[in-house]
């Protein structure tokens, strides 16, 4: 087994830190706390933010403009993610969230994800994008929406989100 590169240790970091607030949002059961959800939902935006703007557009550069072949799939799960979201949270929400960034992570994390991919793309400049990554602003967060039109599980926000992604070029 290969030890991951800065990439990948400085994402999977993240990903732990958000699974941990998310945690300690639902810690008492029956109940969401806010405070910990609205920290895990900017944080949680921020990340898809680090990868949409600075991960894979690197990468897609280090192909020579061919995007990376699973970038497709974590751009519909990333749409997916931001529009459950949008909701205020219930843990019936956060379960679907758990549907959905559960294999999401295992994508990036693996042996041969994302990550891996990209450091070893990257390698030359993998430290100074991990710099630009930890550098990387804060999101605006929205207030939470609960019209009808909102999407409460993760099967209806992955259909949304495939076809938005069909309607306009991802790039």
């Amino acid at each position: 087994m290969t030890t991951p590169g800065p990439i990948a240790r400085h994402l999977a970091a993240d990903h732990a830190r958000l699974d941990a607030l998310l945690a300690r949002a639902l810690a008492r059961p029956g109940e969401v706390d806010l405070d910990a959800f609205g920290e895990f939902r900017a944080g949680l935006l921020r990340h898809i933010g680090l990868e949409e703007k600075v991960l894979l557009p690197a990468a897609r550069a280090a192909r020579g403009g061919a995007p990376l072949p699973e970038a497709r799939r974590l751009r519909i799960d990333h749409g997916a993610i931001t529009s459950l979201l949008v909701p205020t949270p219930t843990r019936a929400i956060a379960a679907e969230l758990h549907a959905i960034l559960g294999p999401h992570d295992e994508v990036e994390e693996g042996p041969d994800g994302t990550y891996a991919a990209c450091d070893g793309l990257l390698a030359d400049e993998a430290e100074a994008l991990v710099a630009r990554l930890a550098a990387y602003p804060a999101v605006k967060v929205n207030r939470y929406q609960d019209g009808p039109a909102v999407h409460r599980t993760a099967a209806s926000a992955l259909a949304a989100s495939a076809r938005q992604f069909e309607r306009k070029p991802p790039f």
